[in-house]
């Protein structure tokens, strides 16, 4: 499961009261902050590190080091480009690597490959049934999780062009009857002819491969959901609106809508904003009537520690009870 939304909404404290909630069910919890701006320690009065962290029997919490995570990245990136065109090392490829952190897309693809290296190492080592996503704002949560999809176009189209170039040197290789080989920096290097030797073609299988996986899993209704977040004014909701749509036309489940922070009593001081937030629940209504809708108060105090979370929790039942999760 994921919670989305815009800045500021709320989806840390959620995500941590959603999957404090779960664990006291008896499921083994783990949630993770993929928020450049961390709070989820704040929110569980916990240090958080990179590694499960027990906040209490069977609830675990990760904070992603942002930094860490985009330079681990682009080493790896720059290690397979120097794997595959090492070769080509004459032409300065150190340069273009090095302009790879300024690139676009290269913080989407980070934070989706730290997810796909969360849910293996689950699977492999932690053991996890339930792992709740505390994603960026929406803007950057949208194009991650489109990156699926869009990237295995690319890789499609990518491999019909490497398979266009291979045939073309196997057409030299019956020419000259033997490899095509070129002259690069004082030494010969032999060309690959055919997939199977070819060190590109071959990580590009190996990209389509975990694109594939990821966009199953998203798409699979069974394993994910998004649970989106809303405060009750009109600018969240409407972007909200934008985002669940764009979400639902990739195949991605909502599973749920949150509306955070809503006055209950009326305050002396408040009557406009009354009036707005009545204006703003009734445009949600609108843009989600088919999905669960829970409201949650505002609340008095700040929901910080387990036992304030607790108190927050107890809104939360209905998507407890209904929603589907990332489980294994």
């Amino acid at each position: 499961m994921a919670f989305a939304g815009k800045g500021g909404v709320g989806k840390t404290t959620l995500s941590a009261a959603y999957a404090l909630e779960r664990s006291r069910r008896g499921d083994k919890v783990l949630v993770v902050s993929l928020d450049p701006a961390h709070n989820l320690g704040d929110v569980f009065e916990r240090k958080l590190s990179e590694e499960p962290t027990p906040i209490e029997t069977n609830l675990y919490a990760i904070e992603v080091d942002y930094d860490a995570m985009l330079r681990r990245s682009l080493k790896k990136l720059s290690e397979k480009i120097k794997d595959m065109y090492g070769y080509l090392r004459v032409f300065n490829l150190d340069k273009y690597i090095d302009v790879l952190q300024h690139s676009p897309g290269i913080e989407e693809h980070a934070v989706l490959e730290t997810m796909l290296d969360v849910i293996r190492r689950n699977e492999a080592e932690w053991g996890f049934n339930i792992v709740v996503f505390d994603t960026p704002p929406t803007g950057l949560t949208l194009r991650i999780m489109a990156l699926p999809s869009l990237s295995l176009l690319w890789v499609e189209k990518l491999m019909e062009l490497r398979l266009a170039i291979l045939a073309r040197r196997r057409a030299v290789e019956r020419v000259l009857g033997t490899k095509p080989r070129v002259s690069l920096g004082g030494r010969e290097v032999s060309l690959a002819t055919e997939p199977r030797g070819d060190p590109v073609y071959a990580e590009l299988l190996k990209i389509r491969e975990e694109y594939s996986f990821v966009d199953r899993l998203l798409k699979d209704p069974q394993r994910f959901s998004v649970v989106m977040v809303v405060n009750p004014e009109a600018l969240p909701v409407l972007e909200a609106s934008r985002a669940a749509g764009f979400l639902s036309k990739l195949g991605i489940r909502i599973g749920a809508v949150i509306v955070n922070k809503v006055l209950k009593l009326p305050q002396e001081d408040a009557s406009r904003r009354l009036y707005e937030q009545k204006r703003a629940l009734e445009l949600l209504h609108k843009f989600f009537d088919r999905y669960p809708i829970v409201e949650v108060p505002y609340l008095d105090e700040e929901p910080r520690g387990l036992d304030r979370l607790v108190k927050l929790s107890r809104f939360l039942e209905e998507i407890t009870e209904g929603c589907t999760l990332w489980s294994s």
